[in-house]
């Protein structure tokens, strides 16, 4: 998974798409599933990068 979205706007979009997948997936599946994680490693990308634009804002 690329991280693609660049504004902070799309981030936040992304992020909570992705959130409420990782949430959706592990109601199913394990939370220690391959799925799962991957997603939550994807989440954690996308909130750094968040943070990082926040940063450079401020």
């Amino acid at each position: 998974m690329a991280l693609q979205p660049s504004t902070a706007t799309e981030l936040l979009r992304e992020i909570e798409s992705v959130r409420n997948k990782m949430n959706e997936l592990s109601s199913h599946k394990n939370r220690t599933s391959k799925e799962v994680i991957e997603l939550s490693m994807y989440l954690d990308k996308l909130l750094n990068e968040y943070e990082m634009l926040y940063k450079e804002k401020q």
